[in-house]
């Protein structure tokens, strides 16, 4: 997923392999060379490889999207060329689109990878050809107080990226005493919860550092590190790579950093 404040950008750039962008909030613009295309909420744009392309994010409010990259080999010999596939799809009553997003972006990091590319496969012959069907997945559950800090977490993040967020507001959040708080974290995550809210900063400014076109120095202020230098520290300590090295690696085409957060067990049923 990725957060964008009002006004951001982000390319050009040139396609290397196919990318699934769904607008969940905010409007974009997508331009792919010479076109523009509209994506208002709910929208879902496919990129080409090869293409190059940029967003123009909401200029008055917060965008979110979001993504995920694919490689094609082949299409289907009764498909149109590639020349001709939509660009952007509005959001459907009713239709296949989201949920399957949605599916992707649940299991894309801990699932089967052939479930991944089996997934991808349908969402794009969907997309492509416009047969679609109403379906959606549950997400696991959490333990129950650690669900309530890790939802305020991601909720506290979302309206407000530098927030400072203590140890002590988050046992209130969760009904428990700070102590207690980092034990059901530790044995549900194997982290504790101030590292939870670090994981959950740096992953959204590692989103920022691969699409956008911030400064290091601006992603650092925007969810509220004390410097640079520190910054790029716990980035580096996260990612194995400072914030400069990875911009550098994923121009040479690496793929984008992996998640730092899973999403955690389910609560253990009573016997």
């Amino acid at each position: 997923m990725a957060t964008y404040p009002p006004g951001a950008t982000f390319g050009p750039r040139r396609l290397r392999d196919y990318e699934f962008v769904w607008i969940i909030e905010g409007d974009v613009e997508y331009r792919r060379g010479a076109q523009a295309f509209a994506a208002p909420p709910g929208a879902i744009v496919l990129c080409q490889a090869g293409d190059t392309d940029s967003f123009r994010f909401d200029p008055q409010r917060r965008t979110r999207h979001g993504f995920f990259h694919f490689d094609l080999l082949a299409a289907p010999d009764d498909w149109p060329p590639p020349a001709d596939w939509p660009v952007v799809r509005p959001a459907a009553d009713g239709d296949i689109l989201r949920p399957l997003f949605q599916h992707l972006l649940t299991w894309a990091a801990v699932g089967h990878a052939w479930q991944c590319e089996l997934t991808i496969a349908h969402l794009l012959a969907a997309f492509v050809g416009g047969q679609t069907a109403i379906g959606d997945l549950p997400r696991e559950a959490a333990p129950p107080a650690v669900a309530r800090v890790e939802a305020y977490i991601h909720e506290r993040l979302e309206r407000e990226p530098d927030a400072a967020i203590a140890l002590a507001d988050l046992a209130g959040v969760a009904g428990v005493n700070r102590e207690r708080l980092c034990r059901l974290f530790k044995a549900a995550t194997g982290r504790s919860p101030v590292e939870t809210v670090r994981l959950a900063r740096l992953e959204r400014a590692a989103v920022l550092l691969a699409r956008s076109n911030y400064s290091v120095g601006e992603i650092a202020t925007i969810f509220g590190f004390s410097s640079p230098f520190h910054f790029s520290r716990r980035f580096k300590e996260a990612f194995g790579h400072s914030p400069r090295a990875l911009r550098q690696r994923l121009d040479a085409g690496a793929p984008p950093p992996r998640r730092l957060l899973r999403t955690t067990p389910p609560p253990r049923r009573q016997s």
